[in-house]
């Protein structure tokens, strides 16, 4: 295997890993905003990540222009962020 091609998993591997990790997180007892938090921040970094590499080594993720693939994961993690804090709120008492 060349490096190019173990490498190229990484940033796909990062979103996969946050998303796993707030899953674990909600089955381990966190509550369930805690883990839509770290599985928002998990999509945010990929797309900081897939804006940051090249094409070659984006792997996975690259499956649109490097643009639309950034602002799709982008809006899907912040979703998840706000959607977990918006839980936080108590809006009635029941």
């Amino acid at each position: 295997m060349r490096t190019s091609e173990s490498t190229a998993w990484g940033p796909y591997l990062l979103v996969a890993t946050g998303a796993a990790a707030g899953l674990c997180a909600i089955a381990l007892g966190a509550p369930v905003p805690t883990g839509g938090a770290i599985m928002g921040i998990g999509f945010l970094a990929g797309s900081l990540v897939r804006v940051a590499v090249s094409e070659r080594r984006a792997g996975a993720l690259a499956i649109r222009g490097k643009r639309v693939d950034a602002l799709t994961l982008a809006a899907f993690g912040a979703a998840l962020v706000i959607g977990s804090l918006l839980m936080l709120l108590r809006l009635h008492d029941s």
